[in-house]
Order: C-alpha cells, then sequence, then structure tokens
C-alpha cells in the first residue's frame, strides 16, 4: 500500500482541507479514504468535504468504513453502536481497493492516539496501512506542544513520518521552536483559504504537491 496517512495533533486542525489539497494535486489513481468517521449528527462528514473541494469523481473516493452519528471518540460511538471497529476489517478494506498504480490518502480520526476499540488506537492502523505519516497542525496558540508531541510519539513507535504541514495563519513563534526542536519537519504552510472553494484548493494542490517528500509518495 502506498501513499499518506494524514493525522492530526488535534481535532479541527485541518486535516480534512490538508487531505483536499493533495487529492486535488495528486494524479488520477490517488484514492480518499477516511477508515472510521463520527458526528455525522451534525454534518455530512468529512468524504463528502474533500469530495467537494478537491472535485473528485466516484473512483477516487473510498466511502467504506464505520459511521457513526455522535460527535463523539471513535471508541463511543461504537460501544453506542454496539459495532465495535476490527482492524482486520479496515486492513481488508484498503487491501481490496489496492492494486500497482494505487495511491492512497488517508485520513484518520483526530490524532495518533484516539482509541478506536479497546486496546487499539489510531496510531496502530497507522501501522497495520503501513503508509507514511504527514502531520496536520494548526498554527493556534499550543501548537508547538502539541507538534512536538506528535513528532516524539511517531519517532517512538518508529513510524515513517513525512513531515508537518502548518496551517493558518503564519506564526513566527511556532516556526522557530519547531526548526530549533524539529530541524526540517516543517514541508509547508498553508494560511486559511478564503475562499475555501475548489478553485482555491486546486490551486493550493498544485503548490503542495511541488514539495519533494509529497511529490515522491504521490507520484
Amino acid at each position: 500500500m502506498k501513499g499518506i496517512f494524514v493525522t492530526g495533533t488535534d481535532t479541527d486542525v485541518g486535516k480534512t482541507v490538508l487531505s483536499a489539497l493533495l487529492m486535488a494535486g495528486a494524479g488520477p489513481s490517488t484514492v480518499y479514504w477516511k477508515p472510521v468517521q463520527t458526528g455525522l449528527d451534525d454534518d455530512a462528514g468529512d468524504t463528502l468535504t474533500v469530495r467537494r473541494l478537491a472535485r473528485l469523481s466516484d473512483e477516487r473516493v473510498l466511502d467504506e468504513g464505520p459511521r457513526f452519528g455522535p460527535p463523539v471518540s471513535p471508541h463511543h460511538a461504537a460501544a453506542l453502536a454496539g459495532q465495535p471497529i476490527s482492524m482486520a476489517t479496515l486492513v481488508s478494506i484498503a487491501a481490496r481497493h489496492d492494486g500497482p498504480t494505487r495511491r492512497f490518502v488517508v485520513e484518520g480520526a483526530g490524532g495518533l492516539l484516539v482509541p478506536l476499540g479497546p486496546g487499539l488506537l489510531t496510531c496502530d492502523l497507522v501501522r497495520a496501512l503501513g503508509l507514511p505519516v504527514l502531520v496536520a497542525a494548526s498554527t493556534r496558540l499550543g501548537t508547538i506542544n502539541h507538534t512536538l508531541l506528535t513528532l516524539r510519539h511517531l519517532a517512538t513507535l518508529g513510524l515513517p513520518t513525512l513531515g508537518v504541514v502548518l496551517l493558518g495563519r503564519p506564526d513566527a513563534s511556532a516556526l522557530t521552536a519547531l526548526a530549533e526542536h524539529a530541524p526540517g519537519v516543517v514541508l509547508a504552510q498553508v494560511p486559511w483559504l478564503d475562499p475555501l472553494d475548489a478553485e482555491t484548493v486546486a490551486d493550493w494542490g498544485r503548490q503542495l504537491l511541488q514539495v519533494p517528500e509529497l511529490q515522491e509518495v504521490l507520484s
């Protein structure tokens, strides 16, 4: 399996927008997949958002896996529904849609330590899929600590990491701190897109796929 696993330093940091940018810039053999989705009681979900923003055809969207209504952690949503999340099922979905030219942009739920079930965390899914990780980090206050913690945990687990994309208003304190404590980790900076529409996403997607580390895994 080839591609990228997009994780976040927290919730609402821009993972879905980053996934849309990657999909908009990647070639036609790249497929978007959100393995586990909660919160469908409140909105249509990240899959529909990425499909709309990146103008994806049905063939470039894999909409399979556990889907839950309540806007809560996946492990709790699964318990409420009486439908445990199975790692074997998720891996089987990926394998069924894989192929020699296939590339995936997989968007996780929240961050690395979001629980999917008893003894099962999002980082376990990352390991099972075998994809390198791209970290989405908002430039809001607190991002330095959250980003360094995420990077340290990835290193502790021995999971391959491409780097970090910062999303939001440019913040010098975040850049200088990450440059000192995790040199070379910031691959790109993307401002909050206004307007957040397909044209803007396409433009930034093309720019993002010029980053060598991202171009290599999605080409």
